[in-house]
């Protein structure tokens, strides 16, 4: 199970943790989702290809563009819902627990799983269920905040655990996949904005002031990027913006990107 039940803390928080569709995001927010799904789906060409904790769905339209099939799967029945009014009936929908997948052994090439590991009471049971449902020559692939990033938040209430890039790769490599990582959102360059606001966040965090609820949140966003966008409820128009990202050292921490992903193999 997830520990605490993420569908159940979504809920209780308003779904302050999700990249909800048609949510007021900011600009950065977006800029996330678009690049790490556009990295995926460098992934998915002509494959058979699984998101455990797809949310509302807004990568499955880029993803299903490219893939010869693709399976989103959530825990939320109303995530799995937002979903089918942004694709209709043409698009494949289950709802498990990320601990354990419904697929046949070696039925899948790419097993996906963004920014959500860190909720996983068992992240090693997700990965072995991966491993048993990738093909030979498969890739699990994982994103998450970077934990080794100066403007990461360690007292997020609904954390199990914090990872970095070396993090992920351990956590592949354990299960005899090999590793490769990347960074995307450098802040080596912090804008203005940036350089003012990233103090307030860490003395923030420091005497837990980080609001838990959408709306105090939504007004943090506010300040912090200023005017604030409608999350997409799907990415595909602006993929071709997206920023490549930076391939990483996987055994040293990455203190420069503000979330790091790891591509495991199944040779």
């Amino acid at each position: 199970m997830l520990s605490p039940d993420l569908a159940a803390a979504r809920r209780l928080t308003g779904r302050a943790y999700t990249d909800v569709a048609g949510e007021p995001a900011g600009a950065t927010q977006v800029e996330r989702l678009v690049e790490r799904y556009r990295w995926v789906a460098g992934y998915c060409d002509d494959r058979i290809v699984i998101e455990v904790a797809c949310g509302t769905g807004q990568g499955l339209g880029l993803l299903r563009s490219r893939a010869k099939h693709v399976y989103g799967c959530d825990i939320d029945r109303e995530n799995l819902q937002i979903v089918r009014m942004t694709y209709g009936h043409g698009m494949s929908l289950v709802q498990n627990d990320a601990h354990l997948l419904p697929f046949r052994d070696s039925s899948a090439d790419v097993v996906i799983l963004l920014e959500t590991i860190y909720f996983l009471s068992s992240p090693d049971a997700f990965v072995r269920e991966a491993r048993r449902v990738l093909r030979p020559g498969g890739h699990c692939l994982i994103s998450a905040i970077n934990k080794d990033c100066p403007d990461f938040n360690p007292k997020h209430p609904l954390y199990v655990g914090h990872y970095g890039a070396r993090d992920l790769a351990q956590l592949l490599q354990r299960h005899g996949l090999a590793a490769e990582c990347f960074g995307i959102i450098p802040m080596d360059k912090p804008t203005l904005r940036q350089r003012t606001f990233l103090p307030i966040k860490q003395i923030a965090i420091r005497l837990n002031l980080i609001p838990e609820t959408m709306q105090a949140r939504v007004f943090l966003k506010r300040i912090v990027f200023g005017e604030l966008q409608r999350m997409p409820r799907d990415i595909t128009p602006l993929a071709e913006t997206a920023v490549p990202p930076r391939r990483l050292s996987p055994g040293e921490p990455d203190k420069v990107h503000q979330v790091v992903m790891c591509a495991g193999q199944l040779l």
